[in-house]
C-alpha cells in the first residue's frame, strides 16, 4: 500500500489504528557492466511494497539517493553526501510523525546508507523519543546469506554481487543481460578509497563477484526469502511495544 497512490482521507483513516510506515532507501549508482544502476532502490522498494501488501502496512516513497561517493566515477552514478542524507532523513521522518506516525521501519538497499541512517536516527530519537525506528539491510539477513552461500559458494562478492543482480533479473527479466565467467577484483586489499581509485581498482564496478552464475530464478528465490524474513522482523518491531 503505497502513500503516494492514496488520498489523505484514507491515510486519516488508516492512522486511527496504525502508526507504522514502512520506508525503502537505496542508492543510484553503478552495479557492473550487467547489473542495474538504480538496484539498490529498486530492490528496497520493491521488498517494502511486498512486505507491506503481505501485513497491510502503508509504504513511503522511496529515498532512491544515497551515499555512494566511491561510485562516482562511473557515468549514471549520484550521490548525497553524509550531511544531507542524515539531513533527509530526519526531515522524512519528522515530517510523517506531525501526521501521526509513530513506528518508522526503513527497508534498506545500500550499504553505504547505514551509518547515515544510524547517525539521523540519533538525532531524531533526542528530540522525539516517542518515536521507534528500525532499519534492516536486505542482503544482510541472515537466511538471504545463507541462501547466496548455496547458489554461489564464495562467488557472491561485495558489491554489483551475483544475489543483487539475481533479484533485479527477477523483477526486471527485460535487464537481463549475460556476462562472461570471472570473479571480479576483491576490495580487501584497500579500503575505503575515492572515485577515480575505485575505478582503477574495479575498472568494471564489481568487487570480488561472478554474475555469470547470476539467474532471475535465483533472484526469484532470494526475494521471496527477503520477503517473509523481513515481514517476520517487522512484526517483531510492531509487537515490541505493542503498538502498530
Amino acid at each position: 500500500m503505497e502513500i503516494a497512490q492514496k488520498n489523505w482521507p484514507w491515510v486519516e483513516e488508516y492512522l486511527k489504528t496504525k502508526s507504522a510506515l514502512l520506508v525503502p532507501i537505496g542508492s543510484n549508482e553503478q552495479h557492473g557492466p550487467n547489473g542495474l544502476i538504480g538496484t539498490d532502490h529498486l530492490v528496497a522498494e520493491s521488498l517494502a511494497r511486498a512486505v507491506g501488501e503481505d501485513m497491510g502496512l502503508l509504504v513511503a516513497p522511496t529515498l532512491a539517493y544515497g551515499m555512494s561517493h566511491h561510485h562516482l566515477a562511473f557515468p549514471g552514478s549520484a550521490s548525497l553526501s553524509p550531511e544531507t542524507l542524515i539531513r533527509v532523513i530526519r526531515d522524512v521522518v519528522t515530517s510523517f510523525s506531525r501526521n501521526g506516525f509513530r513506528r518508522f521501519f526503513f527497508v534498506n538497499g545500500h550499504g553505504g546508507n547505514v551509518s547515515s541512517l544510524q547517525s539521523a536516527f540519533s538525532d531524531i530519537l533526542a528530540d522525539r523519543p516517542d518515536l521507534r525506528l528500525q532499519i534492516a539491510s536486505w542482503w544482510l539477513l541472515p537466511e538471504v546469506t545463507a541462501q547466496e552461500r548455496e547458489f554461489f559458494g564464495n562467488e557472491n562478492g561485495h558489491h554489483a554481487t551475483c544475489g543483487e543482480v539475481s533479484v533485479t533479473w527477477h523483477l526486471y527479466p527485460e535487464s537481463e543481460t549475460p556476462i562472461a565467467p570471472g570473479v571480479a577484483p576483491d576490495p580487501e586489499t584497500e579500503w575505503p578509497v575515492g572515485p577515480e581509485r575505485y575505478r582503477m581498482l574495479f575498472p568494471d564496478g564489481r568487487m570480488g563477484s561472478n554474475p555469470f552464475l547470476s539467474t532471475g530464478e535465483k533472484g526469484r528465490a532470494l526475494f521471496e526469502i527477503a520477503r517473509k524474513s523481513l515481514a517476520e522482523r517487522v512484526r517483531k518491531f510492531l509487537a515490541m511495544d505493542g503498538k502498530h
